[in-house]
């Protein structure tokens, strides 16, 4: 009987999951943000390591840029860059790219550092072919679909070490 009730609330649970991400709308943001973990792969040559991803809003992806020598470089690349980042996506597009430097600082004023560092872990094939399985109750393939990139981005987002 604990078997039974455990299952039950395991499908309802992969029921009410992407019901819930496709209601509150987060499928839109879920994938842009998908984008910074996968910035080095989609963005070319040195472009990739002088600026990083802050934020989407309102289909803007802003971009710190390292200086002001790059701000134009990457002024040079943006049509190329959007055309590039908006293939990667499937449910969104992104309207424009904005960039900013660094904010000035004091010499002696230390450089905040985000509270959680993320880097990019692709999980394991094995564990994510489980996952597949366990999902495949779901009968609306795009609910499907939704939940399977939730968990693949929930398991390949790892914490650096500081």
């Amino acid at each position: 009987m604990a078997v039974a009730s455990g299952k039950k609330r395991q499908l309802s649970l992969s029921l009410l999951l992407p019901e819930l991400v496709r209601a509150r709308g987060w499928e839109k943001q879920l994938e842009h943000y998908a984008l910074f973990t996968r910035w080095p792969e989609l963005v070319s040559g040195d472009l990739a390591s002088y600026a990083r991803p802050l934020k989407v809003e309102r289909g803007v992806l802003w971009l710190e840029v390292d200086n002001s020598s790059w701000l134009q470089q990457f002024q040079y690349a943006k049509v190329e860059l959007l055309d590039t980042l908006n293939r990667a996506l499937s449910r969104s597009t992104l309207q424009d790219i904005r960039m900013v430097l660094p904010t000035v600082r004091a010499k002696d004023e230390p450089v905040p550092q985000p509270a959680v560092r993320l880097r990019f872990v692709s999980p394991d094939e094995e564990k994510l072919a489980g996952f597949r399985g366990q999902a495949e109750g779901i009968a609306d393939d795009q609910c499907r679909e939704a939940l399977v990139r939730l968990w693949y981005l929930a398991h390949s987002c790892r914490r650096e070490k500081s």
